[in-house]
């Protein structure tokens, strides 16, 4: 016999943040769906690669170049007991970056790190013929932080490159891109991190939209 209850689960919102004012304060709600006491803790990271392959950073961009982290102020960092079907604030400050900062776009990450308050211990059996377990699946949560320094000169314009069913977008500019590519099949949408780059396939002929102005179509 197997005992398996999923018994603590949070949901964060909202699930990302992009500002351009400065000293501003973002309210997060945090929630426990679960039916388990929990503890939260959150803090700020800097996470340096991202997670996809279709994404590059060039070589020129570095963690002192655009980490927020130091900027941020989190009140509060624990929520120390959070009930099920209870909800709580946490409240974000985005600091102004140092004014002989470039303009540009700085990021981070909030973590939300849930921890179980009364672990609930595995279940004895009177018989050496079932076993008990109990587990419990703790799921964190991730947001990323953008802020824009604005500056006087427009971005650069973006590189698009399509042949052959390979796609490239060349992003040498200092802030963010929303990337969309649409066709008769599918509908996929990206984020393109400053000065990076995204290659990809794409299938048929494909509407290339970024920052919500049509850009090239490739066939």
């Amino acid at each position: 016999m197997f005992t398996l209850p999923c018994l603590a689960n949070m949901k964060v919102a909202p699930l990302r943040v992009v500002t351009s004012e400065p000293n501003i304060t973002q309210k997060f709600l945090v929630s426990n769906t679960g039916d388990q006491p929990i503890r939260i803790r959150v803090s700020a990271d800097y996470l340096s690669t991202p997670n996809n392959s279709y994404l590059t950073r060039h070589k020129e961009i570095t963690k002192e170049a655009e980490d927020l982290t130091p900027y941020l102020r989190i009140s509060p960092p624990v929520l120390s007991r959070l009930m099920p079907n209870e909800r709580r604030v946490v409240r974000l400050r985005v600091n102004d970056v140092p004014n002989d900062f470039p303009s540009g776009e700085y990021r981070t990450h909030l973590h939300f790190k849930q921890e179980l308050i009364n672990p609930i211990k595995a279940n004895n059996m009177n018989n050496n013929d079932g076993l008990a377990l109990n587990l419990t699946m703790l799921v964190n949560s991730s947001v990323p932080i953008y802020y824009q320094k604005k500056g006087l000169n427009k971005p650069t314009v973006p590189v698009v490159q399509c042949n052959d069913g390979k796609l490239k977008i060349t992003n040498n500019s200092k802030y963010q891109l929303k990337v969309e590519l649409k066709n008769t099949k599918t509908y996929k949408k990206y984020i393109l991190l400053r000065q990076s780059d995204l290659a990809l396939n794409y299938d048929g002929k494909t509407n290339v939209t970024i920052n919500d102005e049509q850009i090239k179509t490739c066939s």
